[in-house]
């Protein structure tokens, strides 16, 4: 494109977008910020797919052999798939904001800001927060009631038998298939824009590294993996942030981002070429009060969010991944890690779209639909306020946040298919070693799946936003059905199973006749609109829901837990923990006060905080100061608990391997030898004095016995 002409009107800050053509002189606006060649060559696109894979396979496997080596960690099927079931409260919140960050968190935030305005992030970090920091409740069941379990699918097997446990596998792996699904879709799409790869060589590429660090170290290695990640996720988040709000010469405060959000929206010109049918860089937000992004009086917005509850509902209950980070954890940790998690997760698509996604409309940046549905509008700011420097940034966080949680839905699927299809029904006496090497064998083949998957929805031209709305059309309907598992002893298996198969069905039949009915046809874009979106998500989960209750009042179960409490381990693991940890008492308090802490803060994050908005109508600029202070702090302090919590809850492990790097081996060898041989003396030493103490009294009664010689007279 051409550099702005005179005559061209400066609409806002955005001149350089639009050109004189040469029917007519009329002044024409970019129809695309990717147009052309993308920002960065295919050599740094290639240098960070296999340069961080290559990376984080030999550093994270490193870092698995310190502990093995240093540590004593014993490296059997039951460590592979479950981490020791020790792992602290620093480290599961981390795992969770790992794991919970995807392609989608990054991207789709901000798509929905470029739609709504500020209601957009809102409702996608509220709308997602929730169900991590209820399911707080479910990982405590856990340690209550099925202690020993692998998978979530095994305590459903032990309480409502085969066909029950045949169903909700199915479920589980439609999960990590839609949520993989998405992970490769929004990296490769973001991958492709910035720097030319090939979306489906970019597709496959992407999950090499993950798999290698993945076999070798197992769910320890995700989560030392998933540490790592987080913290670069979240420096680059705190960069973004403070780049929008305090540093950027384009916007560099609340004040100039509030004036051009409102100079954006008053717009009344006509576009040359539509940007979004819903009016965005074009004029008013249709559906927003008085048209504007600054308000939370949105009825696109509450939609979405309604969506984005529903949906992710099923991505967090029915993924095996968020059950296996419940049974890794440590009983004290659970539910704080959790907590924890939940809320430092907020930060990322909240802080994160208030900034890089707000920041897009206020350079009013010309964006069109198409790229924002594929997931495009903060590598667009990123590169409009940093050029280069802001892609390769961009890119890496995505890389960090796509690499993170696939590997966390390679051991939710690894563990699905060791344990509730191999020892369940192939062979149920299978070894440890038998059970770790078919664990590395679905590990290697999933990940192959995962690139092919990509490609196939590639071809077919779906998009992350269209993929990450339908998905609650199709797994809402096994959420409350898993909930009440753990929950309700009543709940029983026929009722499970109804109410997640009508469910699945009749929200599918909702979603597409709705679409028939509003927009006359079915393809991907009428699909994939709110209305038909909304229905189909509803009928989905409160069906399924309503179904269960209604059969289990009917017939119900009267469950007492035994037989879940019955799964056993395959290798007997010591544990360093104290029996204390697994006090029915302490296990009662803490389900106490995740409910209180967890209810508590849904309840003022999904329904006080919005409508104690709602009288603001229209932000002022003092309001929307104040709402970016909280973006900004929120994102801060989040970022600082998250890289500091983990690092001060394994200090001691961290001393002791870094002085078994720093000493010699042999060195070594001999102090654990030399206090080895000093334990021995000093549990030696009580035993000497107990045999001493027993010789010296049998001394003393022996000559007590003794006859004694008769007296001789004076």
């Amino acid at each position: 494109m051409a550099s702005s002409s005179s005559q061209c009107p400066p609409f806002g800050f955005s001149a350089k977008y639009y050109d004189v053509s040469d029917n007519g002189g009329s002044c024409v606006r970019q129809s695309s910020f990717f147009e052309g060649k993308p920002v960065l060559n295919q050599g740094v696109g290639y240098s960070v797919i296999l340069g961080f894979g290559a990376f984080f396979a030999v550093f994270t496997s490193f870092l698995v052999w310190l502990e093995k080596r240093y540590v004593g960690s014993r490296h059997t099927s039951e460590w592979f798939n479950t981490a020791g079931r020790t792992v602290k409260t620093g480290l599961i919140a981390s795992v969770i904001v790992s794991q919970w960050t995807w392609a989608a968190t990054i991207l789709q935030s901000s798509n929905v800001a470029w739609e709504y305005g500020i209601s957009g992030p809102f409702w996608y970090a509220s709308g997602a927060t929730i169900q991590v920091l209820l399911f707080g409740i479910m990982a405590i069941e856990i340690k209550r009631k099925a202690p020993y379990a692998h998978t979530v699918c095994e305590i459903v097997k032990a309480r409502w038998g085969t066909s029950a446990h045949i169903v909700f596998l199915i479920f589980c792996f439609l999960t990590n298939i839609i949520v993989t699904a998405m992970l490769l879709l929004g990296g490769s799409a973001v991958v492709n824009a910035l720097t030319g790869v090939n979306i489906y060589a970019a597709s496959f590429l992407i999950p090499l590294g993950v798999i290698v660090y993945t076999l070798a170290g197992g769910l320890k290695a995700t989560f030392l993996a998933s540490y790592i990640h987080s913290v670069i996720v979240h420096v680059v988040l705190v960069i973004f942030v403070y780049l929008v709000y305090t540093a950027s010469s384009e916007l560099g405060s609340p004040s100039v981002v509030y004036s051009r959000l409102l100079e954006v929206a008053s717009k009344s010109r006509r576009c040359e070429e539509p940007i979004s049918h819903h009016g965005q860089s074009c004029g008013p937000v249709s559906g927003n009060y008085k048209g504007s992004y600054l308000t939370m009086l949105s009825s696109g917005g509450l939609v979405f969010g309604i969506i984005n509850i529903v949906g992710n509902f099923g991505t967090v209950f029915v993924d095996n991944g968020y059950w296996v980070s419940a049974i890794a954890a440590r009983p004290s940790s659970t539910h704080k890690g959790y907590l924890l998690g939940g809320l430092v997760w907020f930060a990322v698509p909240f802080s994160l779209a208030t900034s890089l996604g707000l920041g897009a409309l206020a350079l009013d940046l010309p964006i069109n639909e198409s790229e924002a549905g594929r997931g495009l509008v903060p590598p667009a700011t990123a590169v409009a306020l940093m050029g280069k420097g802001g892609s390769i940034l961009l890119l890496t966080m995505l890389f960090m946040a796509v690499t993170s949680a696939g590997s966390s839905e390679l051991i939710a699927v690894s563990s699905l298919c060791t344990y509730d299809i191999y020892r369940t029904y192939i062979n149920p006496n299978a070894s440890g070693k038998k059970i770790l090497k078919v664990s590395r064998g679905v590990v290697l083949a999933f990940g192959c799946f995962m690139g092919l998957l990509a490609v196939i929805l590639n071809k077919a031209g779906v998009s992350l936003g269209w993929m990450y709305l339908a998905m609650g059309v199709l797994i809402g309907s096994a959420v409350l059905p898993i909930a009440f598992m753990l929950l309700w002893r009543r709940a029983n298996a026929i009722g499970a199973i109804l109410g997640t198969l009508v469910g699945c069905v009749l929200g599918i039949i909702t979603w597409l006749s709705v679409t028939k009915v509003e927009y006359g046809s079915i393809n991907l874009d009428t699909t994939g609109r709110n209305a038909p979106m909304l229905a189909g998500n509803l009928v989905s989960i409160l069906t399924g829901g309503a179904i269960h209750a209604v059969c289990s009042m009917l017939w119900p179960q009267n469950y007492d837990w035994s037989t879940t409490k019955q799964i056993t381990m395959v290798e007997k693991e010591k544990t360093d923990l104290p029996s204390e940890e697994f006090r029915e008492e302490k296990l009662i308090k803490a389900k106490a006060w995740i409910v209180k802490w967890g209810v508590g803060f849904t309840v003022l994050i999904a329904i006080l905080w919005p409508i104690l908005s709602l009288p603001a109508g229209e932000f002022s600029k003092g309001y929307f100061y104040f709402w970016a202070v909280i973006a900004i702090g929120w994102g801060t302090i989040g970022s600082a608990v998250i890289i500091a919590l983990p690092v001060m809850e394994s200090w001691e492990t961290i001393k002791t391997v870094m002085l078994g790097m720093l000493t010699n081996d042999r060195l070594m060898e001999k102090v654990e030898d030399l206090n080895f041989k000093l334990q021995i003396i000093i549990r030696a030493i009580p035993e000497a004095e107990r045999v001493y103490l027993l010789e010296k009294e049998k001394a003393k009664k022996a000559e007590a016995l003794e006859p004694q010689p008769p007296s001789l007279p004076a």
